[in-house]
């Protein structure tokens, strides 16, 4: 029998499509690409890949990386199996070379036991290696639009560094993306909606264009922000028994 697919899966799909593609993924892929080039990386590691627009993004630029991704909905593997081709799947648990920079973009949040997933993935990473993450931000601004898209939690800087390093990584930098974009979190909470729409808005062109341009700004200034609607953290693999308690 089919398994009925889920809030999540539905929005990866809808925003799989050109269209879905909006200054707020262009803005963290741009950091995808930074990292990459900052490290020597040649290879691009997409964990939790959903709709994969990361991959079309960077396949996409003049001198593009190679993409790899490994994705657990079944749904979402299948289809982008089908859009990248199987030898672009990672294989689940395989050793990562420092050579590969490994992206986990809004992913640990839907984990249940996020420490122990980084465990995992660290244990499979090369001294050396790096991993760029990315999660929404700060637990008071939970709504039902993150229960709609099986979060398990939102993070401060704070919290998510603690996660990253007892987990056995290095923090290499930390910050706070989109600062510009609280008022409107804020005045989603008050709201307090039986259910909000899960779905990413669609902008005209001058306005989404405008937008990149101002989060461009703030971005590079992410690490001076007091607070943002979403973390950002690049941290490195260290020698293997680093773990903390």
């Amino acid at each position: 029998m089919n398994q009925p697919v889920t809030h999540l899966e539905q929005q990866q799909m809808r925003v799989a499509a050109a269209e879905g593609l909006t200054f707020w993924h262009r803005v963290r892929f741009r950091l995808v690409q930074q990292a990459a080039a900052a490290s020597g990386a040649t290879t691009v590691l997409d964990i939790g890949a959903g709709s994969g627009q990361l991959g079309d993004w960077l396949l996409a630029q003049p001198r593009p990386l190679q993409y790899l991704f490994e994705e657990s909905s079944a749904v979402l593997d299948a289809a982008l199996a089908e859009r990248f081709g199987s030898d672009h799947r990672g294989v689940d648990g395989a050793p990562i070379a420092s050579t590969t920079l490994v992206t986990m973009l809004d992913v640990l949040e839907h984990i249940e036991h996020d420490r122990a997933a980084l465990e995992r993935i660290r244990a499979r990473m090369a001294p050396g290696a790096q991993l760029l993450l990315t999660v929404p931000a700060f637990q008071w601004a939970f709504t039902s639009w993150d229960t709609a898209l099986g979060h398990h939690r939102r993070y401060s800087r704070r919290r998510l560094r603690e996660v990253a390093e007892t987990a056995g990584f290095r923090v290499v930098s930390a910050g706070y993306l989109f600062p510009e974009l609280l008022p409107l979190v804020a005045v989603r909470k008050l709201r307090r909606s039986q259910r909000e729409h899960a779905d990413f808005p669609s902008l005209p062109r001058l306005v989404d264009r405008s937008a990149e341009l101002f989060s461009r700004g703030t971005t590079a200034l992410r690490r001076a922000w007091p607070g943002g609607t979403s973390v950002v953290m690049l941290v490195q693999a260290g020698p293997a028994g680093e773990v903390r308690s």
